[in-house]
């Protein structure tokens, strides 16, 4: 006896115009301030940092992840540490906590992001992204 096989017909979903962006986030946040937060939020949560920050070149707070850790020290020593002129010693709970800091360019002006505690790889690849975030949203 042979098998009889029975064929589907193939679907294949359309592909994307290739002039057209996708839009990937389903909770998009409406404006600037909490776009900025849920990005840094998603950052931590996924690299399990103790927090993510946005600084001014002054040292001031722009935003920050959700934490209640004050974060205005750390936010002071931002741009030191991303311009390369000093290293941050920190420690949280007794516990040593690595820091990475990446310089940025938008609108003209010189930010950095941050990111504290959490292993080295990941950290360092979420600082990345939140960099890329805060870019997007602060250039719309």
């Amino acid at each position: 006896m042979s098998a009889i096989s029975v064929t589907e017909p193939l679907r294949i979903a359309p592909l994307p115009h290739p002039h057209r962006r996708i839009e990937r986030r389903r909770n998009r946040p409406s404006d600037t301030s909490s776009a900025l937060i849920s990005a840094f939020d998603h950052a931590v949560a996924r690299a399990e940092l103790d927090a993510a920050l946005l600084v001014d070149e002054e040292g001031m707070l722009v935003t920050k992840s959700s934490t209640s850790l004050d974060l205005n020290q750390l936010a002071a020593i931002t741009p030191i540490v991303g311009r390369g002129l000093a290293e941050a010693a920190i420690k949280r709970n007794g516990q040593e906590r690595e820091f990475s800091v990446r310089q940025l360019e938008i609108l003209g002006e010189t930010l950095f992001v941050a990111a504290l505690g959490g292993q080295r790889g990941p950290r360092e690849r979420e600082t990345l992204t939140i960099a890329a975030a805060a870019d997007r949203i602060l250039n719309q």
